[in-house]
């Protein structure tokens, strides 16, 4: 009967282990000195890529990789105006706070 129960509860285990989604790393990734977009987040759907040309640009995404070697910051609003988040070389957001619509390059 002790046999029974330990087997059961190790099924009952394993059945609850979640299905993993393939990982981030394992989506393509962004090239150096690069900044990327993708439409959907998670790194999900088209990637679109940009230079480290500093300024401010219209962009679009959801997802944003900067691999510039400067700090970005993308944008709620067209012109580089409104709700915004920095983003250092070497980091990512998988799922911006909100569509981005415009990112500036620093340096």
């Amino acid at each position: 009967m002790r046999m029974r129960l330990f087997a059961l509860a190790g099924v009952t285990a394993i059945a609850a282990l979640p299905l993993t989604a393939p990982s981030a790393s394992a989506a393509p990734r962004c090239p150096s000195l690069y900044v990327c977009t993708w439409t959907k987040a998670d790194l999900g759907g088209t990637m679109h890529t940009y230079n480290n040309d500093s300024g401010c640009y219209p962009r679009s995404g959801r997802s944003v990789s900067n691999q510039t070697g400067k700090t970005i910051t993308i944008y709620k609003e067209a012109s580089c105006y409104g709700s915004h988040v920095d983003i250092k070389t070497g980091h990512y957001s998988a799922n911006t706070p909100w569509p981005v619509a415009s990112m500036a390059v620093w340096g």
